[in-house]
């Protein structure tokens, strides 16, 4: 008996006992809920535009929530008189791998669109912002699922999840949707996004993510730990706790921390890295009474269970920030940061890394891997300020890092890729100028200490002999067990009006150098802006991070992305 029809079997036969617990506890936990958003709200009313601009998607979509949740409420307290477990809101929705079993290798259906309007036709149906882990046979991809905050909801004796997650068990052939992410059994904690997934050996994966715990009064990165192959997750454990009560003023947040990257260390598995952004309201030592953001680090050296006191990576002061850390590991230990650097005026940027030889302990001085020329509306004037076509937001580059460790002759290089807009900026009379994307890609051979010149990945020529410019995006990377290197990103080459994305990986046999390309979607799709009223308007997701099999059994890679060729944005994936 699959997994999926062994909950269905259990959750039948507590349905009754469920429905009554719900009932008594429903405007209780909606009592908490609502307290928790009005701290956000008020958060979010003292943060400066220029502020909130620098935040994630995952924290954006959380102060959209509780911007909205006066309106929101009073149909989930209706909902709650009506609730009927035996119609779903549960994991039983899961469906077993036959099920979602694609005719097509090169796009497999990841998320499960059947159960998206449930709840709602204007809510509870977005997936998207992919992360993906394999070792061995098991593939395990997370995503933000605005889907999951409605199906935990109903749940007795468990926090909120805004996660989901899906599961193969045949190297990616196939997928199983396994719902909402665990949220452990205190009440009042919430997973709220950014997903970021690593694996460290067929049994054992690792889930990070955005964690509120006690109301809002901590601002955490939690990492669930799975030791079934990614069929289930244990409760949330907190890498990293900030408290989210100024002391000049608890009515505001000091810390709030997001962005989570990880990644397993090869030479000792039980050795996990964390990297996040911290943002810092109140005095510090090194802003003083100036806003701090910095990019730390968290280590694990027995599998999870605990986390030492974090590293600080890098920080800045005042309007200048950084943002979009990831974290790499060598085959030798060697322990890799990169991230993006945003001067005062936002526009100039540029993405530096740092290397650690001592098992993350201590790091060596940032390098520059490039400066990096902002891509959409970058530096725009007020509603038009930061966007591509499609009116979705292009603050951040979201560097992708990889490091391979095929032990051939290519082993140990590191690599790099982001969009950039250095190939073609025009002026545009609303905005002021328009940057079109291009996929880069700039490597080193010598441990990051020096760097190539940029090489573009997307080998489509412009300008189009049936229209003008068109936009290369949001690329992840990684290296497989031969040292073949995959970039995916979004692409919009077919459509002479730039708007309609196709999604495109990209793959190179030789260090980097050239690049061919290959079109996974069989039909293009449009953006997805302000159709989930969950979300902020300008939200696709900030990244798509492919993985190869971290266990080296396996060659090849797969990766995820958010697909709306049905108009519901879900999650699909490819082997290539």
């Amino acid at each position: 008996m699959n997994a999926a029809r062994l909950t269905g079997i259990i959750m039948i036969a507590i349905l009754p006992l469920t429905q009554s617990i719900w009932a008594g506890e429903a405007p209780e936990r909606l009592a908490v809920i609502k307290a928790r958003m009005e701290r956000i709200k008020g958060m979010a009313q003292r943060l400066p535009e220029r502020r909130k601009k620098q935040l994630s998607s995952g924290f954006r979509n959380l102060i959209r929530l509780a911007e909205r949740w006066d309106q929101i409420e009073p149909g989930l307290r209706q909902a709650t008189q009506k609730f009927d477990p035996k119609q779903g809101a549960f994991p039983s929705w899961n469906l077993g791998e036959e099920s979602l079993r694609s005719r097509s290798r090169a796009a497999l259906q990841v998320s499960d669109p059947s159960t998206d309007l449930f709840f709602s036709s204007f809510s509870g149906f977005t997936q998207n912002e992919t992360s993906t882990a394999w070792c061995g046979s098991n593939v395990v991809i997370g995503f933000n699922d605005s889907g999951s905050f409605f199906e935990s909801l109903p749940v007795p004796g468990i926090g909120l999840s805004f996660v989901g997650y899906a599961r193969s068990t045949s190297t990616g052939s196939s997928f199983t949707d396994l719902g909402f992410l665990n949220p452990g059994t205190v009440t009042t904690d919430f997973l709220a996004g950014d997903p970021a997934v690593a694996c460290a050996d067929a049994n054992t994966f690792y889930y990070a993510s955005i964690f509120l715990r006690d109301g809002t009064d901590k601002s955490d990165i939690s990492v669930s730990k799975s030791t079934d192959g990614g069929l289930s997750f244990g409760n949330p454990v907190s890498a990293v706790s900030k408290s989210c009560v100024d002391p000049s003023d608890p009515s505001n947040c000091d810390h709030f921390v997001e962005k989570p990257w990880m990644a397993v260390d090869p030479t000792n598995t039980s050795r996990i890295f964390v990297t996040y952004t911290d943002f810092q309201s109140s005095s510090s030592a090194a802003c003083g009474s100036d806003p701090r953001t910095a990019i730390e680090l968290v280590r694990s050296t027995n599998g999870g269970t605990s986390w030492d006191a974090p590293v600080v990576i890098v920080e800045r002061c005042g309007d200048a920030f950084v943002q979009g850390s990831q974290v790499a590991v060598a085959q030798n230990g060697d322990v890799y940061v990169a991230w993006e650097e945003f001067e005062i005026d936002f526009v100039t940027r540029a993405i530096n890394i740092r290397k650690s030889t001592n098992n993350g302990t201590s790091f060596a001085a940032a390098v520059k891997v490039d400066d990096v020329t902002c891509v959409g509306s970058c530096g725009g004037f007020g509603v038009f300020d930061d966007l591509l076509q499609g009116s979705f937001r292009s603050s951040f580059e979201l560097p992708s890092l990889t490091v391979d460790r095929s032990g051939l002759a290519t082993n140990g290089n590191v690599y790099v890729a982001w969009n950039d807009a250095r190939n073609l900026t025009v002026f545009d009379s609303l905005s002021g100028s328009y940057g079109y994307a291009d996929v880069l890609v700039s490597r080193s051979t010598n441990g990051g200490a020096t760097w190539s010149a940029a090489v573009k990945v997307n080998n489509n020529s412009e300008p189009l002999p049936f229209g003008p410019f068109t936009d290369q995006y949001q690329p992840g990377i990684a290296v497989d067990k031969a040292g073949k290197i995959g970039v995916c990103f979004y692409d919009r080459r077919n459509d002479a009006n730039n708007f309609l994305i196709d999604r495109f990986c990209a793959t190179s046999t030789n260090a980097g150098v050239s690049w061919s390309n290959k079109k996974i979607t069989k039909k293009n799709f449009t953006a997805v802006p302000c159709q989930d009223v969950f979300l902020v308007c300008d939200y696709m997701g900030d990244y798509d991070s492919p993985a190869s099999d971290f266990t080296k059994v396996n060659s090849g890679l797969i990766g995820a992305w958010g697909d709306n060729t049905t108009g519901n944005p879900n999650v699909k994936a490819t082997k290539f």
